[in-house]
């Protein structure tokens, strides 16, 4: 990944280097080592760092959570706020407006006051249920992975997926294959198709 890095880095104009310098305090340490290389082959002056203010609350921080997904960070966020604990997705802005940078930033890191990173640990660590009660809906199973029967998965909709990497290629979306919605294991990494919800499709 490191030759990737160098070689896209290589690749980028003085503007966009200056630039991905202003982030320097996001990216993850080899990055940041490849940055300083870069600039210094280039005989660039370091520019400032500008750091996202933090919110009163969050001063003296501790990271306890890293997602290169914005949609998972935003679930963690919204489960510590409704159990009242203050959080802050560090990096959600620069990752939401071109999320290719997410590995490259170590993904959106998910930060509490230190105080409350026992709570938050917690609220973060609950089991995943069963089932979900939606009202006036019938309710929500959550799939069971076949190989290790973990409840820890996420649906995945390739339609957007493929979408957006057409988009970046080609400049114009292209349709995903019949067999794109699939279910996907956090805890072994299986994906699946959910049988029953190919069923009610159909």
């Amino acid at each position: 990944m490191d030759e990737d890095l160098r070689t896209q880095f290589a690749a980028m104009s003085d503007d966009e280097m200056l630039s991905l310098g202003t982030q320097y305090a996001s990216l993850t340490d080899d990055a940041q080592a490849l940055v300083r290389d870069e600039f210094k082959r280039r005989n660039l002056e370091t520019p400032d760092v500008e750091e996202e203010p933090l919110p009163d609350a969050l001063l003296g921080v501790k990271t306890i959570r890293q997602y290169r997904d914005q949609a998972e960070a935003m679930l963690a966020r919204s489960a510590l706020e409704s159990s009242g604990i203050a959080c802050f997705l560090r990096d959600e802005n620069t990752i939401r407006v071109d999320w290719l940078w997410s590995n490259l930033m170590g993904g959106i890191r998910l930060q509490v006051a230190e105080a409350d990173v026992e709570a938050a640990e917690a609220v973060l660590s609950q089991p995943i249920p069963a089932s979900v009660e939606v009202t006036g809906e019938a309710d929500f199973r959550q799939p069971i992975c076949p190989n290790c029967g973990s409840l820890n998965s996420r649906f995945n909709n390739l339609d957007a997926k493929v979408a957006a990497t057409s988009i970046l290629l080609l400049g114009f979306p292209v349709p995903a294959p019949p067999e794109k919605d699939f279910w996907h294991c956090n805890e072994c990494g299986t994906s699946w198709i959910d049988q029953e919800d190919s069923l009610s499709q159909e």
